[in-house]
């Protein structure tokens, strides 16, 4: 993190583009599975899968992913602390971003809204990024019936 471009950084990704390994963006490493469509079982499946994959290989160097028992996960930036774990779906509502309890529902529900394009981007559209708030002292499955 904070060098210059290109050193020390780079993306791995597998041949369907459904997985991919981030080196040195805004973390050390993030680790992203994705797929049109709805089924995020099989998305968190492919995530849980590849990312035993990555750290088994870390471990074989002799290395493993920073971990506190207070904290969870170290990574770079502080808003993915703990579980690091965001789960986002970008979906186009439209008319429901319009409504006057929209903020009030994603807050009950303990999801933040993006745009598509990443942290502090406007939606535009009506498509948005919606993902989970609760990173920090949450583990991945604690509050959820996965």
């Amino acid at each position: 993190m904070a060098r210059d471009w290109p050193q020390a950084r780079g993306i791995w990704h597998n041949e369907q583009k459904n997985f991919l390994v981030w080196v040195n963006e805004e973390d050390h490493t993030r680790v992203i599975s994705m797929e049109k469509g709805g089924n995020m079982r099989r998305v968190f499946s492919r995530f849980c899968e590849g990312l035993q994959k990555v750290e088994n290989s870390i471990k074989s160097k002799g290395h493993s992913f920073m971990w506190n028992e207070l904290l969870g996960y170290i990574l770079t930036c502080p808003s993915n602390l703990g579980t690091g774990l965001r789960g986002g779906v970008h979906l186009k509502i439209p008319l429901l971003c319009k409504h006057e309890k929209f903020d009030a529902l994603l807050k009950e529900m303990r999801l933040q809204k993006r745009g598509t394009g990443g942290v502090d981007t406007e939606a535009t559209d009506g498509t948005f990024d919606i993902s989970n708030i609760d990173r920090l002292g949450t583990s991945e499955v604690s509050k959820y019936n996965v």
